[in-house]
């Protein structure tokens, strides 16, 4: 008689996270070395400008729908861009481990050119360009949420002297975070940071995580 053993699953290697953090660090150095008209050009060419989807909505078909995806990669300065990697390295290697680099890097490149279109479309400023992975990362942060309802974060409290690590619901968090683009979406009028991007990129992660936990659990169902 013979006895079938499994073999342990091999750890296949998560790309995805890591290179969209390398393409966007090398994106923003290639960006820091041009002149300041040279890096304006690079912005109105690369970014999505409202008023070219709204007086001809055909041209999503064209060049012009390519900027909704290299939107993505470029950046108003380093601040902008350490806080998109700072979520992007947090919540993307979660999601990247429930659904694989492939996944992982389609949702980012979907969820994030959907969200800067409907920005677009929101955006009062017809022709100021929509730039940064901000849409992108909402969404995975949305996908986070419905992935791993359960979760904690570690957040580090200053206590006099010392500092607190202490874990809180992620949950909990993502929930202020959510709060606070909400209020920013309504009350903002100067139309200089795209809210609309951060909050749709965030429900639209919802939908496509959710549309794809079928597919884990009769993944997860084959493992056993």
């Amino acid at each position: 008689m013979f006895v079938h053993v499994d073999e342990k699953r091999r750890r296949r290697w998560r790309w995805a996270t890591p290179v969209l953090v390398i393409a966007c660090l090398a994106i923003a150095v290639w960006q820091a070395l041009m002149a300041p008209a040279e890096r304006y050009a690079l912005l109105q060419s690369w970014g999505t400008v409202p008023a070219e989807l709204r007086f001809d909505f055909s041209a999503l078909f064209g060049g012009t729908g390519l900027r909704l995806f290299s939107a993505l990669f470029v950046h108003a300065d380093w601040t902008h861009l350490f806080g998109n990697l700072l979520f992007l390295g947090l919540f993307g290697a979660g999601v990247e481990r429930a659904l694989g680099s492939v996944r992982l890097l389609t949702l980012f490149l979907v969820a994030g050119a959907a969200a800067n279109l409907f920005a677009a479309l929101m955006s009062p400023l017809t022709n100021a360009p929509i730039i940064g992975s901000s849409g992108a990362v909402s969404a995975l942060i949305g996908a986070y949420v419905l992935l791993f309802p359960t979760s904690h974060l570690g957040v580090i409290l200053p206590l006099g002297l010392y500092f607190q690590l202490v874990r809180v619901p992620a949950i909990h968090l993502i929930g202020i975070w959510l709060l606070f683009q909400v209020l920013e979406t309504v009350g903002s009028r100067s139309g200089a940071v795209a809210w609309w991007a951060h909050v749709f990129g965030f429900v639209n992660g919802l939908f496509l995580a959710l549309t794809l936990r079928p597919w884990l659990f009769r993944r997860d169902a084959r493992m056993v």
